[in-house]
């Protein structure tokens, strides 16, 4: 097994070379490549795409290698759900009190981010970063974890099929304002809503129900 702390920076390397955009959406890894460029073995490079694999940001495919992931209309669509239920969760429990105490500071970041223009990658980075510090007034560390890992898709999609995007964005200082409300059930809705219309020119990417049975993981499955 590779050193933790060799694994991690590599890890660390990737994970920004796919989010910083200089690696795109189906760029295809050298490992050795990138072994040398890092001057570590190959093998904690392969321990940190196993690990970018796990999170989704990259796929091996037979016979075509490792790959940054290729999102689709149905990675799109699962990623607003697990979204809207992280953040619906959050606003029921920072809503009120908690908004108030940092109202003067969420309404500054607010008027920032609703200048910039949309689509560009700084507003794409600013509107993930807003939405952390309202997650992060939540105080649930579970919760705030499984927001940035699902935001780190969040930037992935961004760069394989929203950027340059000048659709007119949700006011965010209108949803700071909504989230003053002390009712649970109306934070709520205000944070459905405002992600509603952030994903609207594609609203059409939702999921197809399928027939088969959902498969079980092989930790769940029957013991026969």
């Amino acid at each position: 097994m590779a050193d933790a702390s060799l694994s991690s920076r590599v890890y660390d390397d990737i994970l920004g070379r796919i989010l910083s955009g200089r690696m795109k959406p189906g760029d295809v890894f050298n490992r050795r490549q990138v072994a040398a460029e890092l001057g570590v073995s190959v093998a904690p490079v392969l321990e940190a795409m196993l690990e970018l694999e796990t999170e989704g940001l990259i796929q091996t495919l037979p016979r075509r290698g490792t790959r940054v992931r290729l999102p689709d209309a149905r990675d799109v669509w699962g990623h607003a759900v697990v979204r809207e239920a992280i953040e619906s969760q959050a606003a029921r429990i920072y809503c009120g009190a908690p908004v108030l105490r940092h109202q003067s500071r969420l309404l500054r970041l607010a008027e920032a981010l609703d200048a910039l223009p949309a689509g560009s990658v700084d507003q794409i980075r600013q509107e993930i970063r807003f939405h952390h510090y309202l997650v992060a007034l939540a105080a649930c560390e579970p919760l705030t974890r499984a927001f940035e890992r699902i935001m780190k898709l969040g930037l992935l999609h961004a760069a394989a099929l929203l950027e340059g995007e000048q659709s007119l964005l949700p006011s965010h200082v209108a949803l700071v304002e909504a989230l003053l409300t002390s009712d649970p059930d109306a934070a709520q809705n205000a944070i459905r809503a405002h992600l509603h219309n952030l994903r609207a020119p594609h609203a059409a990417t939702e999921s197809p129900v399928g027939d088969e049975a959902p498969a079980l993981p092989n930790w769940l499955s029957e013991t026969v």
